[in-house]
């Protein structure tokens, strides 16, 4: 494994934190950055399933760099309707998922945590 920066080994102690009880797996991404894997992660009732996984990746170049886009697992609305734009299929480290674009435009580094922002997704994903 790649000595990682600072700055990436605080933020997944931060992921760690923000999720605990969530088994977090981190792979290093080869270029100083890790991808990051929270399980068991619940995204409400108006999914099936209702938990699922979610997964990022930070970049090397993390402080400056966002996180972004976010990976579920492959979810179907309980409502029977389809996602909205911002939620596409695809596949995210060799397995099917939905990726959930979600830029930060206006991302303060000081405060925009990576942590923060994949509770921001999970809410988000919850709240549609």
């Amino acid at each position: 494994m790649n000595t990682l920066a600072s700055a990436i080994t605080e933020a997944v102690e931060a992921v760690r934190a923000q999720f605990t009880g969530h088994p977090v797996e981190v792979v290093p991404d080869g270029t100083g950055g890790v991808f990051v894997t929270v399980e068991d992660v619940s995204v409400g009732p108006s999914y099936a399933p209702a938990v699922t996984w979610l997964g990022f990746q930070i970049s090397a170049a993390y402080p400056d760099a966002d996180v972004y886009p976010h990976y579920v697992g492959p979810l179907s609305r309980t409502d029977g309707q389809s996602h909205g734009p911002a939620v596409q299929s695809t596949g995210w480290r060799g397995q099917p998922a939905l990726q959930i674009s979600r830029r930060s435009n206006r991302r303060d580094a000081i405060v925009d945590s990576a942590a923060l922002k994949a509770e921001r997704i999970r809410r988000w994903l919850a709240d549609q």
